[in-house]
């Protein structure tokens, strides 16, 4: 694995308390958070982590520009659906104090007094964000004296408000939670075989190349959510009005090939409960998944799907967890990640849960008795697959103030 690691030179805190008082420090947090059917917040590990981190911050008389994305907005275009700007108010709960908002950041420059927070607009809306554009990096560093990559979900982006403020910054330091990550990893990975993944989530697509890496980290590999749906479909079942990548069906076809090669188990759903109410998921019915009628739509996995996937939990070294099983935001798609959220948090097995839409089942479940949580879901797969991150391999080349 990756050699970068903080030492006494480029911890968090050495580095932190040797700034000046009044210092200004730009925290990368990951406030990518979901949101249930009424709009409301789904507050999870990603906030509540970074709430201690803040206040250390506060504390050395530091003041604090927290820094995130959220979704996947029009890139130049202000769309208030993906605006930052609500987060202030449950910010201002967990700190006990006022949380500014910058609108205008990081173009507007505003001076921030010694002991005080500040939240900057979505990322995502600037021009040159995704491209890692070195201007923009630049213009997010100046008057900022150091910059915290507590953001373990976001290392795998090559972003400008992730490796480019890294690149640009005057100091820069992995945060604790980022740290703590990486040693949770690195303990999943220490355990012996049988190691069994659950895989969920909307988008093959998004996890395939990732997936693909597993392969060779795994014995077994679950799956649920609409990377079932796709699997499934790719294997010839009628999978009714669910979510498919259509587009995905042949790279779906190869990866059941690449597992099979490789000696690993896909386990796919062998019921499953359907709606034919597309909008609410209401009136559902549990099926053998050789039973969905074309007008209806997968919503979560079975009863015997449940008990299969807690068989194999209860016989594995180690497990993981990524993505939930149904959709999550409807009460009739939960029963499926509850199910699976109460068997691994009391397995003997070593359990490692990670990604964002995970952690926000497990804030609704009110669960959280594993060995590690994980913020981070794409960036959990691209570590076990490379044995580094683009934000690793950035800070391995920074030469830290001292």
């Amino acid at each position: 694995m990756n050699d970068v690691v903080p030492t006494q030179k480029n911890d968090f805190d050495t580095v932190c308390k040797r700034l000046s008082p009044g210092s200004t420090v730009l925290l990368r947090v990951d406030f990518n958070l979901s949101r249930d059917s009424d709009g409301k917040w789904l507050l999870n590990d990603r906030l509540f982590r970074m709430i201690p981190v803040v206040k250390d911050l506060l504390a050395m008389q530091h003041s604090v520009i927290l820094v995130s994305h959220l979704g996947r907005p029009r890139s130049g275009v202000f769309d208030e659906n993906y605006s930052l700007s609500t987060l202030c108010a449950p910010l201002e709960a967990s700190l006990s104090r006022p949380v500014a908002f910058l609108s205008q950041w990081p173009y507007q420059k505003t001076f921030l007094a010694p002991g005080t927070v500040a939240l900057a607009e979505n990322t995502r809306f600037l021009v040159g964000e995704l491209e890692n554009d070195a201007v923009l990096a630049q213009q997010m560093v100046d008057g900022v004296d150091c910059v915290v990559m507590e953001a373990f979900a976001c290392a795998h982006r090559r972003h400008a408000s992730t490796v480019g403020i890294l690149e640009a910054a005057k100091q820069c330091c992995l945060g604790p939670t980022h740290t703590q990550e990486l040693s949770g990893i690195e303990s999943f990975l220490k355990t012996s075989s049988p190691r069994v993944a659950y895989v969920g989530g909307k988008k093959l697509s998004t996890k395939l190349p990732l997936l693909e890496k597993l392969l060779e980290r795994v014995d077994m590999i679950c799956f649920g959510g609409g990377i079932a749906s796709t699997l499934l479909h790719a294997k010839g079942f009628q999978t009714g009005t669910s979510w498919v990548e259509y587009n995905r069906l042949q790279s779906a076809q190869a990866f059941s090939a690449l597992a099979q090669q490789q000696s690993v188990d896909l386990v796919l759903p062998v019921d499953v409960v359907v709606s034919s109410d597309t909008e609410q998921f209401s009136n559902v019915r549990t099926v053998d998944i050789h039973n969905i009628l074309p007008h209806e739509a997968i919503v979560d996995i079975g009863p015997q799907t449940s008990a299969r996937f807690e068989s194999h939990a209860r016989s594995a070294a180690s497990t993981y967890w990524n993505g939930p099983m149904g959709i999550y935001e409807y009460r009739t798609g939960v029963a499926g990640s509850a199910h699976l959220a109460s068997t691994l948090s009391t397995a003997q097995a070593y359990t490692l849960v990670g990604g964002g839409d995970t952690l926000s089942v497990l804030e609704m479940l009110n669960v959280n008795s594993f060995s590690h949580v994980s913020t981070g879901g794409g960036a959990f797969l691209y570590y076990l697959a490379h044995g580094t991150t683009p934000v690793l391999e950035v800070m391995s080349l920074m030469k830290v103030a001292v």
